[in-house]
């Protein structure tokens, strides 16, 4: 809710972060599809480090680019977006995880 004696700059502003907040959300989605079909492509057309490293990248792109729940860059709750969320962040969590694991265990 925006206050009387608030200027209008200031609810421009809120409304600039939620409309952010959309367009990291799409951008992040369309990087991590881009990162979920470049693997497809390898199978159907054959192997390229390109692709590799692509893929890779734009996951972590994905990632970064996500407004994150667990860091308080999104508010609100809406199911699509927090199952997106969750699918965005499971596989770099899965590769920090078993990064950590396998340090670890060489630790040891």
């Amino acid at each position: 809710m925006v206050e009387l004696y608030c200027q209008a700059g200031s609810f421009h502003a809120k409304k600039y972060t939620h409309d952010m907040i959309t367009a990291r959300e799409i951008v992040s989605t369309i990087l991590f599809i881009i990162a979920i079909l470049l693997p497809f492509d390898m199978m159907a057309n054959g192997f390229h480090w390109v692709y590799l490293a692509g893929s890779l990248l734009f996951f972590v792109l994905a990632y970064l680019i996500w407004p994150s729940k667990k860091k308080g860059q999104r508010e609100g709750d809406n199911w699509v977006v927090d199952s997106l969320e969750f699918v965005i962040e499971l596989p770099i969590e899965l590769m920090v995880g078993l990064f950590r694991f396998f340090v670890r265990v060489l630790d040891h």
